[in-house]
């Protein structure tokens, strides 16, 4: 475009320099004319082209300007569409390791016998109490029973040594 600007430019400087002598010059022939005619024809041919190469190059600015806009609401859609999935996978993390805690968890948790059996055990094991205390009562009364009589046995040795003491007493 630039070369064809000189170009024109110098047509047109020639067209002045033939109008010029073409005025002053009374007994100009007509070719001076056709050439001047050719010369202005050309020039606005290279004018109509710059014209047309400036809308081309105006058309093309819009289509750069729309795709360019266009670029940017991907890149923007892009970014929002990574926020998402940093999210999702930020909670994809926070899922698995909840998941991982359950299964130690879990693992922890089996170890001990469930509800049910904890439940029975207990159970079964207040029942023993309960008759080991009952036998217990049972050999404390017995024992004390058992105290008594030998107390009774005791009390009875006794009155019989003192029986025989003072027997043997009578007896001498």
């Amino acid at each position: 475009a630039v070369v064809s600007t000189q170009s024109t430019g110098k047509r047109v400087s020639n067209l002045i320099r033939m109008f010029v002598k073409w005025v002053k010059d009374p007994q100009a022939d007509d070719t001076t004319f056709q050439k001047m005619i050719a010369v202005i024809a050309s020039c606005e041919m290279a004018v109509d082209k710059l014209s047309v190469v400036k809308k081309m190059n105006e058309l093309e600015a819009k289509n750069y300007e729309k795709l360019h806009q266009e670029i940017e609401r991907e890149i923007t859609a892009g970014k929002v569409r990574i926020e998402g999935y940093q999210k999702q996978l930020a909670q994809a993390k926070k899922i698995k390791s909840n998941k991982q805690q359950y299964n130690s968890i879990s693992k922890i948790i089996k170890q001990y016998p469930s509800r049910d059996e904890t439940t029975k055990a207990i159970t079964e094991t207040e029942g023993e109490i309960a008759a080991l205390q009952e036998r217990k009562k049972r050999l404390e009364e017995r024992v004390e029973k058992q105290k008594r009589q030998f107390q009774v046995l005791v009390y009875s040795i006794q009155g019989l040594q003192r029986e025989l003491s003072e027997g043997a007493m009578e007896v001498d």
